[in-house]
């Protein structure tokens, strides 16, 4: 199996493209990693059941998703600079509406019309660094950093708007955060994707793209259904509400160390190892939290799922920067990441409901397990049939 390997310390991307990727990623996934926050506002402001303030949340992530999957293959024929410049004014234009928006039907189609903006700019940040980037791992490393960083500040105000102001409180959050990065989106470079004009390169890396964006799948989902009953875990080892929250900030601050071990390690291991020992380490993660009740195993292992978690994201979306140079799969593999996201806590709650956490415990490393399989079938096959050993570059630091 071929083993990725080269120098993390490749040549400097300019600054302009860094900030510029990062803004478009922050406000393309700002409405997923505030979405718990979303749903409490619709519940409390719109007095909606929990299904309907879900559903209407459900809406925008998928249009965010979907969005991001559609322009993925035709972002080569658009400047990144125009697409992001358009896709804020959608966004933008559809946040400030839904803070004055009470009715249901009237915020369902405006949060889509949002989520369809977001997507493209999400689409846009991975699409960017995987087709002009020197060092794809490394910006998604500082994506992580800044993820990580930022999500600290944005729970805080997040909770205190919300419970002052229920959704009109949060959409505002949204809409403002969004507006302050948009001036750096006029830093993103005006050009294209570079185009990838090999087609039995293309027709191989379709088959190896579709296996990677089912490995992110498979691997987000556990995560993301760890993340959801986190709570429900605390309390089996007889933890409160109130000592979960802690257990969860914590691993906010300490999941700095995996998204800063990824910036610095980059490739220099290659890619098979870092995958390698992140999947080792979550189903290490899903035993100790399913299977043994212990306050002390459990505060642990949730903070080690936020250091693996933010440490995996930046090999994976770097392995699908690999396939080619276009940086569409690199866009893929976001809405791959917003999908399994999004699956997470339903597939952990039909399994829990159905037969207990022991079979979460037996599900979850079976699908981290799948999920390395396809990775290692990837990198393997590489890049027409070659090992991706040959698109690392070298290092000239």
């Amino acid at each position: 199996m071929g083993e990725v390997s080269g120098n993390a310390a490749i040549s400097r991307d300019p600054a302009s493209l860094v900030i510029g990727a990062t803004a478009a990623q922050i406000i393309g996934g700002l409405v997923p990693q505030m979405s718990p926050f979303v749903v409490a506002g619709l519940i409390d402001g719109l007095s909606l059941p929990e299904r309907d303030a879900g559903f209407i949340a459900s809406v925008e992530l998928l249009s965010l998703a979907t969005a991001a999957i559609l322009i993925a293959p035709f972002l080569s024929r658009f400047s990144y600079k125009r697409a992001s410049l358009f896709a804020i004014i959608v966004t933008l234009s559809a946040q400030g509406a839904s803070i004055f928006v009470a009715g249901w039907s009237g915020l369902l189609l405006l949060r889509g019309l949002a989520g369809t903006g977001e997507g493209v700019l999400y689409a846009i940040s991975l699409s960017i660094v995987a087709s002009h980037s020197q060092n794809p791992e490394k910006i998604f490393g500082y994506f992580q950093l800044v993820w990580a960083i930022g999500s600290i500040a944005l729970f805080s105000i997040g909770g205190e708007v919300t419970a002052a102001f229920a959704h009109r409180g949060i959409f505002t959050l949204l809409a403002a955060t969004s507006l302050a990065f948009t001036p750096l989106l006029l830093l993103v470079p005006n050009v294209r994707a570079v185009r990838d004009g090999n087609t039995i390169v293309a027709i191989n890396n379709r088959m190896l793209g579709v296996l990677l964006l089912a490995a992110i799948v498979l691997y987000v989902a556990v995560s993301a259904g760890l993340f959801a009953f986190s709570g429900p875990l605390g309390e089996r080892v007889g933890l409160d509400t109130s000592a979960v929250g802690y257990v969860l900030t914590a691993s906010t601050l300490v999941g700095l160390v995996g998204a800063g071990t990824a910036t610095v390690l980059n490739v220099r291991w290659g890619r098979a190892t870092p995958i390698t020992g992140f999947c080792v380490g979550y189903i290490l993660v899903v035993l100790a939290l399913c299977l043994w009740p212990d306050p002390w195993a459990y505060r642990i292992a949730v903070i080690a799922s936020a250091v693996l978690y933010y440490f995996s994201l930046p090999y994976l979306f770097g392995l699908a920067a690999a396939l080619d140079s276009s940086g569409r799969w690199a866009a893929a593999a976001g809405a791959a990441n917003l999908l399994g996201f999004a699956a997470g806590p339903v597939f952990a709650g039909v399994v829990i409901g159905a037969s207990g956490y022991a079979s979460l415990a037996a599900v979850s490393s079976a699908m981290i397990a799948a999920a390395w399989v396809l990775a290692m079938y990837v990198i393997g096959r590489g890049y027409n049939g070659r090992s991706l050993r040959e698109r690392v570059p070298e290092s000239t630091a």
